[in-house]
């Protein structure tokens, strides 16, 4: 009997060993199928907030130069306002005119000099 005690240890032992290679072989499986899902999961992560960045930044740079655009329009509507309002004041004096812009030549020489 000792022998048939043995072979039936033996299968049993056997069958426990596949059972546990299987066993483990299934949770590496499973492991490696999570770790792909992890991976897909991160690249869309990371994909997303990149794009959310970029979107971010694109907006930032429209703002930027809308703001920029109508600080130059300002401007430019101001320095028009002063040519007239300078094109009058000649029309109007014009020997005085002549004379401030001596006189803002003659300070600049000045200033140019030293």
């Amino acid at each position: 009997m000792a022998v048939a005690e043995k072979n039936n240890l033996s299968e049993s032992t056997s069958s426990e060993t596949n059972a546990a290679y299987k066993q483990v072989s299934d949770d590496l499986k499973s492991l490696r199928d999570d770790l792909k899902a992890l991976r897909h999961d991160f690249t869309s992560l990371s994909e997303s907030a990149a794009g959310d960045a970029k979107q971010r930044l694109k907006d930032g740079f429209e703002s930027a130069e809308e703001q920029t655009r109508e600080a130059f329009d300002s401007a430019a509507s101001e320095l028009q306002e002063i040519q007239l309002q300078a094109e009058k004041a000649v029309k109007k004096k014009p020997i005085t005119a002549v004379a401030a812009a001596l006189a803002i030549g003659y300070f600049i020489g000045g200033v140019v000099r030293r």
